[in-house]
């Protein structure tokens, strides 16, 4: 299985988030590269059989919040028709902006298998290392192939 985990991130919270991320598909047997959204390897993301994005909250205090920079999301290759797990990173809530990142992804005709938010910014950030595992196993179950039984 091949994933391309793509990102952007302004104060390095959403970096740590996609390497955290990018680990844990490693660890599951994934082959994974991992890329800021300014420079991909295009042939890896074309070949990948999941595409995760991530990007962090932008708004203040949750007022008006959105994916951040989402012109910068829009310069990605065609993802139509292409699964893919959509993550982004907050510090009050992460609804909104994950709303508005799911309407992005349809408009883009994406197959969405998932989405989620990782409070990462703040002197009281947590340790997010449990819920990285719940988004990859989620992606993943998303994409294996399933066993059909024959009898």
């Amino acid at each position: 299985m091949k994933i391309a985990v793509m990102y952007q991130s302004l104060r390095g919270g959403t970096r740590r988030a996609a390497i955290a991320i990018a680990n844990s598909f490693q660890s599951s047997g994934a082959t994974v590269g991992i890329y800021p959204v300014t420079n991909i390897d295009a042939q890896f993301v074309l070949d990948a059989d999941l595409l995760v994005i991530g990007t962090w909250t932008d708004g203040l205090f949750g007022i008006g919040a959105k994916p951040a920079q989402i012109g910068k999301l829009n310069a990605l290759p065609d993802m139509s028709q292409r699964k893919a797990s959509l993550f982004v990173t907050y510090e009050i809530s992460p609804t909104k902006s994950l709303q508005q990142f799911e309407e992005w992804a349809q408009e883009r005709g994406i197959d969405l298998i998932h989405q989620q938010g990782f409070k990462v910014r703040g002197p009281f950030s947590k340790d997010i290392s449990g819920e990285v595992a719940d988004f990859t196993q989620k992606s993943m179950e998303a994409i294996a192939p399933t066993d059909v039984g024959l009898g």
